[in-house]
């Protein structure tokens, strides 16, 4: 058996037709039919229940797909790792980065990042954190930059290294009589309209999960994958909205202000990736001058410093964080 007669299976099972098969292998029917043939003998088994009106594969042709789908990724991964080391810092990064983390000047960032290293090309898709993921199982991603979540478990699957650590704050119009205030209670929100991101975000379940946990159901009149839109949504005292401080910090407006929430609310980010995959070198490249980006432009309360092997336990560490004052 080897990894050429397992991609012919894998297609074959995907297509369930040996004509399409051997159409998008470039092979005849006759001599795919034959490695098929040859790969059963071998493994002493029927892979596929072959007749005239279906296609099935069989109970160990399941097993058989299963297993060689993640053998030949491996295998081609092997080629990826070596090809990247041999290049060193040349390769191309496929990165998802929310819209709502526009502010964050990752326009700059990544034409720093290309200044240092003009052999690295990036692709930059904008999609919320759940987007995100799915796009880095279906291969569309190679890494993805998103917010953390206490209230949400990470998917097996996803290797996840936190970034950045800060603050969500209850952003109101300056009309408003609490606003002279610097810290509250959601759950004196509680008859406000609420105009929020939507549910592509992982902060909108957060926001969410933090209201019925104060008692409440917030009235949401609006919701936006665009920050810009709400933050004028609340200067125009359309409604109060949750955000994270350092977009209303860098993004002031006349007429709001944020509120310090006294239940207290983080906003944590962090760099996604599939843990069955090696991180490439430019990957590498690109996280570790994402830190050092971070640190110098001092947008966070705590950036990151340990090794790139940390992984995100469910809540916040700061003896493994360094403060930016």
């Amino acid at each position: 058996m080897d990894i050429r007669q397992l991609e012919y299976f894998v297609e074959v099972a995907k297509t369930k037709n040996f004509r399409k098969a051997s159409e998008n292998l470039h092979l005849s029917q006759p001599a795919l039919s034959k490695s098929i043939r040859l790969l059963e003998t071998e493994l002493n088994t029927v892979l596929i229940a072959r007749t005239n009106k279906s296609f099935e594969l069989t109970d160990t042709g399941e097993a058989l797909f299963t297993k060689a789908v993640f053998l030949i990724q491996q295998f081609r991964d092997i080629y990826k790792t070596i090809e990247d080391v041999r290049l060193s810092n040349q390769g191309e990064i496929k990165i998802g980065i929310p819209n709502i983390l526009g502010f964050l000047s990752y326009f700059e960032l990544i034409c720093e990042f290309r200044k240092r290293y003009p052999g690295i090309n990036i692709s930059v898709s904008g999609e919320g954190t759940k987007d995100i993921n799915a796009a880095l199982r279906e291969d569309r991603l190679d890494l993805g930059l998103g917010m953390l979540s206490e209230n949400v478990p990470i998917a097996k699957d996803l290797q996840v290294i936190p970034l950045t650590h800060d603050q969500g704050v209850l952003v109101v119009n300056t009309n408003k009589a609490y606003s002279e205030v610097d810290s509250i209670s959601i759950h004196d929100v509680k008859d406000e309209n609420f105009v929020l991101v939507n549910e592509q975000y992982l902060l909108y379940d957060d926001i969410m999960q933090l209201c019925m946990q104060s008692g409440f159901t917030p009235k949401v009149i609006a919701k936006s994958s665009q920050w810009d839109f709400l933050l004028k949504l609340v200067d125009s005292n359309f409604g109060v909205s949750i955000l994270p401080r350092p977009l209303i910090e860098k993004n002031p407006l006349p007429h709001i202000k944020a509120l310090e929430i006294k239940e207290g609310f983080n906003w944590d980010i962090g760099f996604f990736c599939l843990k069955n995959r090696p991180r490439t070198h430019a990957m590498n490249q690109f996280m570790e001058f994402t830190v050092e980006y971070l640190e110098e432009h001092k947008d966070f309360q705590y950036v990151y410093y340990a090794d790139a092997g940390a992984v995100w336990s469910g809540n916040w560490n700061s003896k493994k964080s360094r403060k930016i004052d």
